[in-house]
């Protein structure tokens, strides 16, 4: 493809702040040819999101704002409109972390997409082709969005976006946490969008994959475009085999080089030994059973992981662990202590706490704040005290927040406590939301999806952390995710479940070599 062709869309020498401060981006310029896919990589932090939110106009509602330079989509400036009026010009924006309505049923987060079509001729031309691409989706009209797996929820973002039949479709991580099939699915997908006259800007953690599907590329830095060219020129240098594809691994981080995680009392008091059982645990939604018959031990002070495709069960099984979930029949007992009744401020009580596969912080604040959360359970002050600001509740105050500071140098968040969690990138979001579940001081901690959009060196900085913090604090750890390396780098048991039943348990060796495990998660070709 010439790079010189018809452009659909320019940006130019972009300059983007958070809270007038904090600069995102730094001059940066990109072209865009009319029918092109455009590949945007970088590390956590490099601005990605930021640029896509630039364009998008969805800026102001992160907290950002267009310092300097100009985003023009056929002529038409679109730096100081808003999302809306930059949708109805057909630039449409699919935000990293599968944004839909959970409350809506599918068919009605596509009706939400379409209403900036022009004729409702264009809305049933868009629906018919979003069906053709994800027939999934007609399957579950009527289903709750909140209750599709992971990688159905991002076809559902995608789809929603398509309802506009956008010119220029920007997607932002859209294999993001996503199971090998899934993310195989995602990319016919994109190169079909692309074949039927669709404009793609992509970005993408997963450098290989991008690059894979790109006519061009760029690569941002710390905010500013550090490569840019044509995607198989930028595949093959060394630069972007070394540092995007992993093609020579990076060193593991050694538990030296991480702070120490502090040994200190926790308000639970002694902590006894215990196993968290499930035995025969069975969810259903109306008609759909989510897990059947579902069997496995967590035992006390290992790192157990469930795995398994989009759609097996694993994050409904995580939720009925922390009470969000009634389960329809079984049992789940946690030192004793029958969970399947217990709302989840009783769970938690108990010592278990958990992180989310789409992030729950309070954005607009920062992460200190964000992690004080995680200490209320265990602070003693009543509210009257706190708003006086007693001395008492001062010195409570003060030992909370000396603790935040030590679990927040353990994950590497120290210099960052004080910026809003709006303005970090979405790996540094996912280190504060387990920062804030550490808070708490858990006997159990529940990871869901702990790495999903962080790169490997990342990845293997989060697992010798999540060691670490196990060893040190003598906690147990049961963790949901994709990334097969993190997964059998540092998990004593893995448990295997496939459409809401286990199909393999044991130790990760065993596990890694099941042909039934090889089916499911990598397809029949490796079985």
């Amino acid at each position: 493809m010439d790079p010189m062709g018809d452009v659909a869309l320019a940006v130019r020498d972009l300059e983007v702040a958070y809270g007038g401060a904090v600069k995102a981006l730094r001059g940066v310029s990109l072209s865009v040819p009319t029918g092109a896919v455009v590949a945007v990589l970088g590390n956590n932090g490099a601005g990605k999101s930021t640029l896509m939110r630039a364009i998008s106009g969805s800026l102001v509602a992160h907290g950002g704002a267009v310092t300097a330079g100009s985003v023009e989509h056929q002529g038409r400036e679109l730096v100081g409109l808003d999302a809306a009026s930059v949708v109805r010009l057909g630039v449409v924006h699919v935000p990293e972390g599968r944004r839909i309505f959970g409350d809506l049923t599918v068919d009605e987060n596509l009706r939400a997409g379409g209403m900036a079509a022009a004729s409702q001729a264009a809305r049933q031309n868009a629906r018919k082709r979003v069906h053709d691409l994800f027939p999934i989706l007609s399957e579950r009209s009527r289903q709750r969005a909140g209750l599709l797996s992971g990688g159905e929820q991002q076809m559902l973002a995608i789809g929603r976006a398509l309802m506009a039949s956008p010119q220029v479709l920007l997607l932002d991580e859209p294999s993001l946490g996503l199971a090998p099939q899934v993310v195989e699915r995602i990319v016919q997908v994109i190169r079909e969008i692309n074949a039927d006259g669709t404009t793609v800007v992509l970005v993408e953690q997963n450098a290989a994959m991008a690059l894979a599907i790109a006519d061009l590329g760029s690569v941002l830095e710390v905010g500013c475009v550090a490569l840019e060219g044509r995607a198989e020129d930028l595949a093959a240098t060394d630069e972007i085999r070394e540092r995007y594809l992993g093609v020579t691994p990076s060193e593991d981080v050694a538990e030296s080089e991480l702070p120490a995680a502090v040994h200190v009392s926790s308000a639970d008091g002694d902590r006894p030994a215990a196993d968290l059982v499930v035995e025969n645990l069975t969810v259903r939604f109306g008609g759909i059973k989510a897990l059947s018959d579902v069997s496995f031990t967590v035992e006390h002070g290992t790192t157990h992981a469930l795995i398994g495709p989009n759609g097996a069960g694993k994050s409904t099984c995580l939720n009925v662990l922390s009470g969000v979930y009634r389960a329809s029949g079984g049992s789940v007992r946690y030192g004793g202590t029958e969970l399947r009744r217990l709302r989840p401020h009783r769970i938690a009580r108990l010592g278990l706490s958990r992180t989310f596969q789409n992030l729950a912080l309070s954005e607009r604040e920062t992460v200190e704040d964000n992690l004080l959360v995680g200490r209320h359970r265990l602070m003693r002050t009543g509210i009257a005290a706190a708003g006086l600001r007693l001395p008492s509740a001062r010195r409570e105050r003060a030992r909370h927040l000396e603790r935040v500071h030590e679990i927040a140098s353990i994950l590497r968040l120290r210099e960052k406590l004080y910026q809003p969690v709006e303005t970090l990138s979405y790996g540094d979001r996912k280190r504060v939301e387990l920062a804030r579940a550490l808070c708490t001081e858990p006997r159990l901690l529940l990871l869901d999806e702990p790495v999903a959009g962080m790169t490997h060196d990342e990845s293997v900085e989060m697992a010798a952390a999540i060691t670490a913090v196990r060893s040190s604090l003598g906690i147990t750890v049961l963790v949901i995710e994709h990334d097969m390396t993190f997964v059998m780098s540092m998990a004593d048991h893995v448990t295997v479940l496939d459409f809401g039943r286990r199909i393999a348990s044991g130790p990760p060796g065993e596990v890694q070599h099941d042909p039934e495990v090889l089916r499911a998660y990598l397809g029949s070709a490796a079985a």
